[in-house]
């Protein structure tokens, strides 16, 4: 190989022509970089204007608010537009004169009238969306005269009542005061006159009416045994009640006889019959006869 061609470069072995392919070959082939990765635009935002406000001197200080974008404030204030609007569209509706409850339909009352189940019920004239059927029979039941009550409504405005009045089985006459018991011992006032009652009275204000309308005034079993001794000695116009000795009533024959409140009124009456009708035979004046305790009667002479 001459100095010449060396130094142009010009390979003359086969060696050297496959080593100058090869550093063609690279040359033209380039290392390829890093792929960028591409990022997402971000939005321009609208620069928010800011308005600076002062306060007095007084307090030294300064507020910046920041104003919402028009946008914003847009949709905001076209939802509160439709939710002004729906609230009184559906107030209009409730309100609407076709959907105000009108008079009751009413069943099972006899004590109470018409009107007083209406008074009590509270209901005609309001809107029939805003009648809750458990509630006003909860109202219903807190009169005295009223046992159990149902509510029932049916469109578009129509309330029906049904009421379970409590009976009235005694009259008494409580130191001069008048009310009429049921048979559970709850008093409440007259309604009208009833001859088939049991009439008991008390000398001292004996009732207590300290609980609410429909609690008992007085033992229930003062109003049974009462309502059982009316039923055996229906001779018997009323019947006293003392707090001690229970009920009593004054015999033609010239003394007071006792019977109590509590146990076998029908063995009790059994007694005093007997007992009766041999002081009776006997010509004996007694004051006091007692059949409390039918295992132990007793009389008192005066």
């Amino acid at each position: 190989m001459s100095v010449g061609e060396r130094t142009l470069g010009i390979p003359q072995s086969r060696a050297d022509q496959v080593r100058a392919r090869r550093a063609r070959k690279e040359q033209r082939i380039e290392r390829p970089g890093k792929l960028e990765r591409q990022r997402p635009k971000k939005r321009s935002k609208r620069a928010r204007r800011r308005y600076d406000l002062s306060l007095s001197q007084e307090y030294n200080t300064q507020i910046q608010l920041t104003a919402l974008p028009a946008g914003y404030v847009g949709q905001r204030l076209f939802a509160g537009i439709v939710l002004v609007l729906a609230v009184l569209g559906l107030a209009r509706f409730m309100s609407s004169p076709g959907y105000r409850v009108g008079p009751l339909e009413i069943e099972g009352a006899g004590l109470l009238t018409a009107a007083q189940v209406r008074s009590l019920a509270e209901v005609e004239g309001m809107s029939a969306f805003l009648v809750d059927p458990q509630v006003v029979a909860a109202r219903l039941e807190e009169a005295a005269e009223v046992e159990s009550a149902q509510v029932s409504m049916s469109w578009p405005r129509q309330v029906r009542v049904t009421i379970k009045e409590r009976k009235p089985a005694a009259e008494w006459d409580d130191a001069g005061r008048i009310w009429w018991l049921s048979a559970d011992g709850v008093a409440y006032i007259q309604h009208g006159v009833a001859s088939n009652l049991v009439r008991i009275q008390s000398d001292e204000p004996t009732l207590d009416f300290n609980g609410a309308a429909h609690d008992p005034v007085v033992d229930p079993d003062v109003v049974q045994a009462a309502t059982e001794l009316q039923s055996l000695m229906p001779d018997v116009a009323s019947w006293t009640f003392d707090p001690q000795r229970g009920l009593s009533f004054p015999d033609s024959r010239g003394w007071k006889a006792y019977f109590g409140t509590d146990g076998d009124i029908a063995l009790k009456v059994k007694v005093y019959s007997a007992l009766a009708q041999d002081l009776e035979a006997r010509g004996i004046s007694a004051s006091i006869v007692s059949v409390e305790n039918p295992a132990a009667p007793f009389y008192s002479q005066q």
